[in-house]
C-alpha cells in the first residue's frame, strides 16, 4: 500500500516537473501584459505589494513582477517595453486616500537602464521608465525596483498604504514614441507595516478610485471607467473628432456593488 502510495506522489511530482515552461512562469500577482494590434491589455487594473516583504526588506521590493502573456499577444521582438508614471503619490491615512504624506514620503523606482523615476504627492518624473528589452519570443519576464524614501532622502516610510499609477506602452530601442499603448493605467498599493486586514481595506478602496475617466491622446480615445445612466452603470469609449466633440464608440453595462 505505501509503495502504491509512494510510486503515486513519484508520478505526481514528475508530471509537474514535466509541464511547459510557460506554465510554470505566469504568475497570479504579476502584471501580466499582452498586445493586440497597437493595444495592450493586462489582467488586472489593480496590483498589492508590500514594502516588508523578505525579498526588499522593510523599504523596498520588486513585487510585482511583468510577465508578457505571449499566448494572448506577444510584442515585437526589439522593442523595449516600458510604461509612463501617471498621477501622484496617494497614502492611505486608515479612513480615505489622501494626497497628503506624513513625512515627505516618495516612492522611486529603478528602471532598465539605471533611471529614477520618481513618485510624490507633487507629481511624477516626466520621464518615461524602461521594463525591458522584448525577446524573441515576444516577451518580458523580469522584476523592477520599487523604494520609499522618506523627507531626509533616507529609505523609510510612515505605516500605511501607499498608491501609484503606470501606463504601459511599447517603443522601438532608443524612442519614446509608442508603437503599442495601453488604454488606461495600472495601480499598485504598497503595504507599509499594515496589519493585513487593514491593508485590504485600503486596497478596497483604492478600487473605487478607478471610477474616472481617461483620455488617451495618442488613439484620440477617451475611456469612461463607469458612469451612471438609467439606473445602471456603463463603461464607454469615444473617438475624438476634433473641436472638442467626441463620437460614442462602444459601450457596455457592468455590474456593481451598489
Amino acid at each position: 500500500m505505501f509503495k502504491k502510495i509512494i510510486i503515486l506522489y513519484m508520478t505526481f511530482v514528475f508530471n509537474l516537473l514535466s509541464l511547459p515552461a510557460i506554465a510554470q512562469e505566469l504568475h497570479a500577482v504579476d502584471l501580466q501584459p499582452w498586445k493586440i494590434g497597437a493595444e495592450i491589455f493586462v489582467n488586472s487594473k489593480l496590483f498589492e505589494s508590500d514594502f516588508g516583504d523578505i525579498g526588499g526588506g522593510l523599504y523596498a521590493t520588486d513585487d510585482p513582477g511583468i510577465d508578457v502573456n505571449t499566448e494572448k499577444g506577444a510584442f515585437t521582438p526589439g522593442n523595449w517595453l516600458r510604461f509612463h508614471p501617471v498621477g501622484q503619490l496617494l497614502f492611505w491615512n486608515g479612513t480615505e486616500w489622501s494626497q497628503q504624506v506624513p513625512n515627505g514620503e516618495r516612492i522611486e523606482v529603478i528602471d532598465a537602464h539605471g533611471n529614477i523615476i520618481s513618485y510624490s504627492v507633487d507629481g511624477v518624473s516626466s520621464i518615461p521608465a524602461t521594463i525591458d528589452k522584448v525577446d524573441s519570443e515576444g516577451a518580458v519576464h523580469t522584476h523592477v525596483d520599487f523604494s520609499i524614501f522618506d523627507a531626509s532622502g533616507a529609505l523609510g516610510g510612515s505605516i500605511g498604504a501607499y498608491r501609484i499609477e503606470l501606463r504601459l506602452f511599447e517603443s522601438k530601442p532608443d524612442s519614446d514614441i509608442s508603437v503599442s499603448i495601453a488604454p488606461s493605467p495600472v495601480a499598485i498599493v504598497f503595504n507599509r507595516g499594515l496589519e493585513h486586514e487593514k491593508f485590504e481595506s485600503a486596497v478596497s478602496a483604492a478600487a473605487d478610485l478607478e471610477d474616472n475617466s481617461i483620455f488617451v491622446a495618442e488613439t484620440g480615445t477617451l475611456n469612461i471607467q463607469r458612469v451612471k445612466a438609467l439606473g445602471s452603470y456603463y463603461q464607454a469609449k469615444l473617438k475624438h473628432l476634433g473641436d472638442n466633440k467626441f463620437e460614442l464608440v462602444d459601450v457596455k453595462e457592468i455590474k456593481t456593488k451598489e
